[in-house]
């Protein structure tokens, strides 16, 4: 049973929206008259009062202004000083959880569902997973799981950093469950030996750390509900 208290959700909302193509960061954006971080923090405080905000020092005003309509909720917020990517602002964050379990969102993830969010938490407890996360399957993924013979998780690949191009594959949900003390340790571990920087981007990205925690647990998916699970908000055309 899922215990509100054993978790901490983690919003990396520190990037530079480049591909966003709007003065203000992209999770400042005004759709259908909410901004785009607000639809994330509401579902973040479905399942949790315990809400750590990674951002920049550029975002910092504004996002402290947005947050004052949630009266009575303490947002822990840190800064990302430079854009060294999420699994960077991950760590950051790692340092200050002190729950059993934690929740990362994407912050662009407005049109995931929280029964996927819940039927994903649900999931990783019962098979007591390392990590777990939504997968479902499109035409194209920018990111794409790779399994085994058997069907199980091997790795996560970002298609931006292969030449290789997938027509149909497993796309994630830009959302995912773990236990807190042994991903906080060998997040940090990874991140000092830089196995987890990119060769095209040189940041130090999350997805990366997959393939090392499923030697010392197991990291499992779950269908998600629906194709809109895996829309992130990367460009304005991605608002539906």
């Amino acid at each position: 049973m899922m215990n509100k208290e054993d978790f901490t959700f983690i919003v990396p909302a520190a990037g530079k929206s480049t591909r966003f193509k709007t003065k203000k960061s992209k999770i400042f954006y005004k759709y259908r008259n909410k901004v785009l971080i607000s639809y994330v923090i509401d579902k973040c405080l479905k399942f949790t009062k315990n809400i750590i905000i990674i951002s920049n020092e550029k975002n910092l005003k504004e996002l402290k202004i947005n947050l004052k309509k949630y009266k009575n909720i303490k947002f822990k917020m840190l800064i990302q000083k430079q854009p060294r990517g999420m699994g960077h602002a991950i760590n950051i964050a790692m340092n200050k959880v002190k729950t059993k379990y934690c929740s990362v969102i994407w912050p662009d993830q407005i049109y995931l569902s929280t029964i996927t969010i819940k039927r994903t938490m649900d999931f990783f407890i019962k098979k007591k997973s390392i990590l777990c996360f939504p997968v479902y399957k499109k035409k194209l993924p920018y990111v794409y799981v790779l399994r085994d013979k058997n069907k199980k998780f091997k790795d996560i690949i970002q298609t931006r950093e292969t030449k290789k191009k997938v027509k149909f594959g497993e796309s994630d949900c830009g959302f995912f469950v773990f236990q807190s003390k042994i991903v906080r340790e060998k997040l940090r571990f990874l991140i000092k030996k830089k196995l987890l920087t990119t060769k095209k981007t040189q940041e130090i990205d999350f997805l990366k750390s997959f393939k090392f925690l499923n030697k010392f647990g197991q990291v499992t998916t779950i269908k998600a509900g629906s194709y809109k699970d895996t829309i992130g908000i990367n460009f304005l055309k991605d608002l539906i």
